[in-house]
């Protein structure tokens, strides 16, 4: 390990200063390579006497020097991108020194080399923009409020000798799910492949050429040079594919094209000069901008023409506070990604959440050139654990996954603990997916309000007026075997608050589907024992036209065990398209919506149920009407006490809900004017679907 001395590496720089003093293309150079080196040193610990210092620190020190001298500010990242600095992180904002994690020594040679270099130079302020002075031969870019519709708007002016109309393009505050970037639909013509032959000194697949220039010093230089993208301008490769670009000068990230020939990089840059020029003088936005602040512009090209801008929405980036904000008023519409059509969302504190699940839909967005933070890591493992443990010890639990997928994202963050204070772009991913998935939870269950929801299956709104069942919901559950109250009460127990959790629809739909699997099975062979039963000799009478009570039976047992076949096949096969939460959502929206609400769907679900239960009566019925058709007096004093000993057992387990509901009211004839009044001066329920939530 060498060993230097802080006095000499100053010497020395101020000695090549002043060599080449007469020519500043060569001080340039001679400084950018002696500031490159320190970059090379940067993950070494050289000692300086008897304390040890960073060579990261020593270059810090000499960059004022280098400043001063009026030199082209230098834009290089550290060596080892991956490699921890001298202070820890707690936020995913892009470092300002990093200019792009592929090019260790990629900096930005003075603006006399001319333009063909495709290099850019200079800091923020020196970014050459379109609102220059009108002498300047560059048209001006202000942005200015719509005196028609008080939006506001970039427009875009030439210099004064051109009389051609300014240019306006309409400015939009945006949030991060309004990037099209999965719905831009960009289709390439279907066409054979070609054959393609790849040589040995082929290389056009390769993004950068290297450059080797030696200077007066026997030191080669690597200057990544003939970038595919536009000067200034850094493209990655997201995760799941597409291509972002990034300008770390102006911290810009964008899905629009920025290769040579597409879209306008300096009409682009101005307006995000501009954007920030009128976001700093807005007192209120200016205290929540800062060094690591960024900016997304979402532009609108016209198709076919990416030089043709037709409007432009943005949002900034606030990684302290984990939120996104504007410099223009944003309107959150009771059904946008913001308030999410939850109800009773009017505090900032609790909206606050939703704009914290949009940040980290940001970092989903745009996840190259961050550093994941250990802070940040270990609250999400905390979140987790959590999560699993309630989902383990609680049938409620606000877990929007269930315990298998739980414990595959704890294996899953035990490898991603390796990526922390390192920029690995698919574990930032990874990590804010998750953290958008739960901050979303939070938001929908009033995290931290007063009227917080604790529990998946208990609402939170209480609603004016009476909720009672429909005289025709009771006359249709007392005719389906209690089967809509029961199928009711499971589908309050999903749909809160017209939210579903996903676990619980899960079990939810999977449970119905085995359900109505079954009986189609039950129906079948129901089905199968009236065919037999028709099928005895002496049952039906080819020289009667009439038929007996007992065929009559029959035929209707035949009909409920079909209707019942049809329906639990139409049901199976319906449920299959909302599997998800997301298509749960839509299903219970749907059907929640209708005349009835959750009654037409709880009759519904129970259909099949029911039918089958009509079809086993009718057969009992039938068999009944074959057992009496008969004047023996040995058979009648055998079969009278068996029948009625075999209906009152199969009764039974049915004297809790609608047989015993029926003996009550019978019961209870006498006083039903004044259950009636009860009943109607009753804010909620009835006494009888009061008791009936207390048992649930």
């Amino acid at each position: 390990m060498a060993s230097f001395s802080s006095d000499v590496l100053r010497n020395f720089a101020r000695f090549i200063a002043q060599l080449f003093k007469s020519s500043l293309r060569r001080t340039c150079y001679t400084l950018q390579i002696f500031y490159a080196l320190l970059h090379r040193l940067g993950s070494m610990r050289v000692h300086f006497g008897r304390d040890t210092y960073s060579a990261r620190a020593l270059q810090e020190e000499l960059r004022p020097a280098i400043c001063a001298s009026s030199l082209p500010a230098i834009h290089i990242p550290p060596i080892d991108v991956n490699q921890l600095g001298d202070r820890p992180r707690h936020t995913l904002a892009v470092p300002v020194y990093i200019a792009s994690p592929q090019d260790p020594l990629y900096f930005t040679p003075p603006s006399h080399l001319g333009s063909r270099d495709n290099f850019s130079t200079g800091t923020v302020e020196d970014v050459r923009v379109l609102n220059a002075d009108v002498d300047s031969g560059q048209p001006r870019v202000s942005l200015e409020m719509n005196t028609l519709t008080s939006e506001p708007q970039f427009i875009f002016s030439g210099h004064a000798a051109d009389s051609a109309p300014p240019d306006c393009i309409p400015l939009v505050s945006i949030i991060p799910t309004d990037v099209k970037r999965y719905d831009r639909k960009i289709k390439m013509k279907w066409v054979e492949p070609n054959r393609i032959v790849i040589t040995p000194k082929d290389s056009k697949y390769v993004e950068y050429v290297h450059i080797h220039q030696e200077f007066l010093y026997p030191i080669i230089f690597i200057i990544h040079a003939f970038r595919k993208v536009q000067c200034g301008w850094h493209d990655f490769v997201h995760p799941e594919g597409p291509r972002v670009y990034y300008h770390h000068e102006t911290r810009v990230f964008t899905d629009a094209d920025m290769r040579p020939g597409k879209v306008d990089s300096e009409k682009l840059l101005a307006m995000a000069k501009a954007l920030n020029a009128y976001a700093k003088s807005q007192p209120d936005v200016q205290a929540r901008i800062g060094d690591e602040t960024e900016l997304v512009l979402e532009l609108g090209i016209e198709k076919g023409n990416p030089n043709i801008i037709k409007s432009c929405g943005y949002y900034f980036v606030n990684h302290v506070e984990r939120v996104i904000f504007w410099a223009h008023p944003y309107i959150c519409e009771p059904g946008g990604e913001i308030l999410f059509n939850v109800m009773a969302a009017r505090k900032y504190s609790h909206i606050k959440y939703s704009l914290e699940s949009q940040y980290w839909y940001h970092c989903e967005l745009f996840p190259h050139n961050r550093y994941l933070p250990r802070q940040i890591f270990e609250e999400l493992r905390e979140i987790i654990i959590h999560a699993n443990a309630e989902t383990i010890t609680s049938d409620t639990s606000l877990a929007p996954f269930d315990g298998n997928e739980l414990a595959k994202m704890l294996d899953l963050m035990d490898r991603v603990e390796g990526s922390i204070d390192k920029m690995h772009a698919h574990s930032i991913f990874v990590v804010a997916r998750f953290m958008r998935l739960f901050t979303k939870v939070k938001y929908t269950n009033f995290c931290g309000q007063p009227s917080v929801r604790v529990d998946a299956d208990r609402s939170i709104y209480y609603k004016e007026g009476h909720e009672r069942e429909t005289l025709i919901f009771r006359f249709s559950n007392l005719m389906l075997w209690n089967g809509p109250r029961k199928h009711f009460k499971r589908i309050q127990r999903v749909w809160v608050d017209e939210t579903i959790n996903a676990p619980r629809w899960k079990d939810f739909i999977t449970q119905l589907g085995t359900e109505w699997t079954g009986f189609t099975l039950y129906s079948t062979v129901m089905l199968a024992v009236d065919v037999s039963f028709l099928a005895v000799p002496g049952i039906i009478n080819p020289y009667s036209s009439s038929q007996t009570p007992s065929n009559i039976a029959v035929y209707m047992s035949a009909l409920c065990s079909v209707g019942s076949l049809v329906a639990a096949v139409l049901l199976v096969d319906h449920s299959q398209d909302y599997q998800t939460a997301e298509g749960g959502a839509l299903y219970m929206s749907l059907m929640t919506n209708a005349i009835s609400g959750i009654e037409n769907l709880a009759l519904t679900h129970s259909l099949p149920f029911a039918l089958l239960v009509w079809a086993m009566v009718f057969f009992g019925l039938a068999l009944s009407f074959l057992i009496f058709d008969t004047s023996d007096v040995v058979t009648l004093a055998t079969m009278v006490p068996g029948w009625t000993i075999v209906v009152i057992l199969t009764l039974w387990p049915m004297m809790n809900t609608p047989v015993r509901w029926l003996l009550n009211f019978a019961k209870s004839l006498p006083y039903q004017p004044k259950h009636v009044v009860r009943y109607l001066r009753d804010s909620r329920h009835s006494e009888w679907d009061r008791t009936s939530d207390r048992v649930v």
